[in-house]
């Protein structure tokens, strides 16, 4: 005879059993599809509050992706949701802080694991470099000015015209590496004659200045590591830029440690420019103005 604790005991052992059963996998769970990461994201420093980001889709099927922005130390900024696009600006950024982006790509069930990179906003401005005697041939970067060779010893870059050959020859010059400056650095002439001439170092390829061509924007120019990074910073000169058909950029360190990139436009395939006024490059820079910040740092 089946005592009533022993029915009790049998009814629990087939409750326990029964949930055991439905805890199993039987082959009848939905898969979840987790995607893989985007690679190769960059960055760009479009003004002094916006960055643009840009990356490789990811190689599996997604319905979008996520970008998270946090500050140097880790605090959560923003978080921006898109479709399928692979390109963002990320907008309201405070300028020459460095900022950390994480991108994520999102399936129906999921995300990925993130990529990441560390960028800081630049400003941008624009102007004109005239060639000649008395003319505006140097600019001062954070004064956003140019001067004439009587103030040489401001200047951070310069346009000069070498006319010893049969044809004219137009190079952005640092000033060291300037006609303006002697061998030990000085200003040879003008109201700054005898004054020690500011150190730019143009970022080099081997001896070559010229490492992004053709070029029509500074929108174009992204970046996955700080800037001239693997380059030879040098006291040098971007020579025969009368050659060019397209823009181009020269990326640059000022005394002051100030990281720029420097965008050369052609109007009509020519870069140099003729007005009432004289000869001349029209030119835009973004200027990192936090200074030894090459815009973008390695994690760690």
């Amino acid at each position: 005879m089946v005592t009533p604790n022993f029915q009790r005991i049998l009814i629990f052992l087939a409750i326990i059993f029964q949930m055991w059963l439905s805890s199993c996998d039987l082959g009848n769970s939905p898969v979840i599809s987790v995607p893989q990461p985007p690679t190769e994201l960059k960055a760009n420093a479009q003004s002094a509050s916006s960055i643009g980001l840009t990356w490789k889709p990811s190689r599996t099927a997604v319905i979008g992706y996520d970008v998270q922005v946090y500050d140097e130390l880790g605090t959560p900024l923003q978080t921006v949701k898109l479709g399928v696009a692979t390109s963002v600006v990320i907008r309201n950024l405070q300028e020459g802080k460095l900022h950390v982006f994480h991108v994520f790509a999102r399936s129906q069930d999921t995300i990925s694991r993130f990529v990441e990179i560390r960028w800081a906003s630049a400003s941008r401005f624009s102007g004109r470099i005239y060639v000649g005697p008395g003319r505006q041939n140097g600019l001062n970067i954070l004064e956003q000015k140019t001067y004439t060779s009587d103030r040489a010893s401001s200047w951070d870059i310069c346009l000069e015209v070498d006319s010893t050959g049969s044809q004219p020859s137009f190079n952005l010059s640092t000033p060291a590496a300037s006609s303006i400056s002697d061998v030990n650095g000085n200003v040879m002439s003008g109201t700054d004659r005898g004054k020690k001439v500011r150190i730019t170092q143009l970022f080099n390829d081997i001896a070559n200045p010229f490492i992004f061509t053709g070029i029509d924007s500074l929108q174009q120019v992204y970046f996955s590591a700080p800037i001239g990074q693997g380059y030879t910073p040098l006291e040098n000169l971007a020579d025969n830029i009368q050659t060019f058909n397209r823009g181009f950029v020269i990326a640059f360190k000022t005394q002051q440690n100030n990281h720029v990139l420097f965008h050369v436009k052609e109007k009509n395939q020519q870069i140099i420019q003729r007005d009432a006024s004289g000869t001349y490059i029209e030119f835009e820079a973004s200027v990192q103005k936090t200074p030894n910040l090459p815009y973008g740092k390695i994690r760690g």
